[in-house]
């Protein structure tokens, strides 16, 4: 995981509770970091899952509830400190269809080793649409909060319907929701 995403986290903390809760959360877990992260730098994926259940349950919410209300945290941290340009979206749709193609190329560009999910936005209509997200990390709640973030920065209201997730399904590989815009 990327140390930009901790970096988020850190401050999702800090803005919904206090340094103090942080510090606590990362002298609970043993971190073969020791819970310093460079944004340019990358982590242990089970470093960001004991951060975050540890979290959880300083913030007495379900893992899934958190890792949303992270989700949504993280599109605006990005949006203000990521060196990939997605300000010039005007929609989610249209930063959907082109995740993959632009910002995920970007990312792997700066960051060689990056490991980025897939997201793929397959639109029915110019307010609809199937997104599909595959990741080795199952981090689908994350996800849900990034297109909500994204929906509350461009203004739009999103209705999203998981009809398929990685977590239900012992065989699934990727999580799939029907998408509304307004």
């Amino acid at each position: 995981m990327q140390g930009i995403i901790f970096n988020a986290l850190e401050e999702f903390v800090l803005e919904n509770a206090s340094m103090e809760v942080w510090n606590n959360i990362l002298d609970e877990n043993e971190l073969a970091s020791g819970g310093s992260y460079t944004s340019g730098q990358s982590y242990d994926d089970n470093e960001i899952d004991a951060l975050a259940s540890t979290l959880c349950k300083k913030l007495d919410v379900t893992l899934a509830t958190g890792l949303g209300l992270f989700g949504e945290f993280l599109f605006e941290f990005l949006l203000t400190r990521s060196a990939i340009e997605i300000r010039d979206y005007k929609t989610v749709q249209e930063l959907l269809s082109e995740l993959e193609s632009v910002i995920h190329r970007d990312v792997k560009r700066i960051h060689p080793g990056a490991y980025t999910p897939l997201f793929e936005y397959v639109p029915s209509t110019s307010f609809a649409g199937i997104l599909t997200y595959r990741s080795k990390r199952k981090l689908c709640m994350v996800a849900e909060g990034l297109v909500k973030g994204a929906a509350k920065h461009y203004q739009q209201e999103v209705k999203l319907d998981h009809t398929q997730c990685m977590h239900n399904m012992a065989d699934a590989d990727e999580c799939v929701w029907e998408v509304e815009f307004s």
